[in-house]
């Protein structure tokens, strides 16, 4: 929602008492901030108490799933999947005052498709890139840094586990962030919710070269769902997680190593170029769109908020988790 550039600094709102205060309006971002990273926050502490429980041995005995490879996991997605609609009914049943935009009045045509892939290609070899630094770095000072990548790449058994990364969990983080988050916070600027939602998601991965990952690519989904529908951005999704992804690692593990090193290098050099061409071709649009969605003076300073303070501070922590001594 574009706010015009000359709006009143303070808003009406309505206190607890039922009568009406005036609030500034950056109060009111920093309010609606809070609410969007804290309810992030209760859905990351959520998940991870349920998959801890599953993976217990004597609950995975009960349940029966020991022997089955990533479905302790499958099942956890499962059950956040019920607590998202469970707890926002209104917004991913496409009602209420903030709610989830399953049609737009036009599609992406293949262009925009193709774009898309292309900068979400980007930002994983920016994401490459930087994982190369990181290592350099960890390696001076004596440490051995563990990616998410690496962890998910050893954890890939069987049909389940490739079953929940690529198709339930790009579904669940859809909803929970280009649908529940991004949308509360579409009133207070689109380009505001775009950038605001991709921050809170790479906060919850909690790894420092795919946080990175993770915000790029949030900001391309979010345009995504913004002007399109979350089908295409949920789409999108799924095609990186299935293609970019899993099949790629399966690829580059089944033939010779060289040959595996030189798929990896051309997938590399292929996103930096197409990205950079998109961005080029793009940027006219671009320019033009972040000036038409320019939020409202202020909104900006809804980003001191003590929610995404906290967010942010567990994403640290967990970050400097996955560094050890060599």
């Amino acid at each position: 929602m574009q706010q015009s550039r000359h709006a009143s600094s303070h808003v009406s709102a309505t206190g607890s008492s039922g009568s009406a205060v005036s609030r500034p309006w950056s109060a009111q971002v920093r309010r609606g901030v809070d609410l969007q990273s804290l309810y992030a926050l209760v859905y990351l502490v959520a998940a991870n108490l349920i998959a801890g429980v599953l993976n217990l041995p004597s609950v995975a005995a009960a349940l029966g799933i020991a022997r089955q490879p990533g479905l302790a996991d499958l099942l956890g997605d499962l059950v956040m999947l019920v607590f998202l609609f469970g707890t926002r009914s209104q917004d991913l049943r496409g009602r209420g005052t903030n709610p989830v935009q399953y049609k737009a009045q036009t599609n992406p045509g293949p262009a925009a498709l193709i774009g898309a892939i292309l900068l979400i290609m980007l930002a994983s070899s920016i994401e490459t890139g930087f994982t190369w630094v990181v290592n350099q770095g960890s390696q001076a000072l004596g440490l051995v840094y563990h990616s998410t990548t690496s962890q998910i790449a050893a954890g890939q058994h069987g049909f389940l586990s490739p079953l929940d990364t690529a198709i339930l969990v790009p579904v669940v983080e859809e909803f929970l962030l280009r649908g529940v988050v991004m949308g509360r916070l579409r009133p207070y600027g689109r380009t505001f919710a775009i950038v605001t939602s991709s921050f809170i998601f790479a906060c919850l991965h909690g790894d420092i070269t795919q946080s990175l990952f993770t915000f790029l690519l949030g900001l391309v989904l979010g345009v995504i769902a913004m002007e399109y529908s979350i089908l295409w951005s949920m789409a999108l999704h799924i095609f990186n997680n299935l293609v970019l992804a899993d099949a790629m690692m399966w690829l580059t593990q089944t033939v010779p190593a060289r040959t595996g090193s030189m798929i990896n290098q051309g997938m590399t050099l292929l996103g930096l170029i197409g990205g950079l061409v998109v961005l080029w071709l793009i940027r006219g649009q671009l320019a033009d769109r972040l000036r038409a969605n320019r939020s409202r003076p202020g909104t900006y300073k809804g980003w001191i908020s003590l929610g995404l303070a906290v967010l942010v501070a567990l994403a640290v922590v967990n970050a400097a988790q996955r560094f050890s001594l060599a």
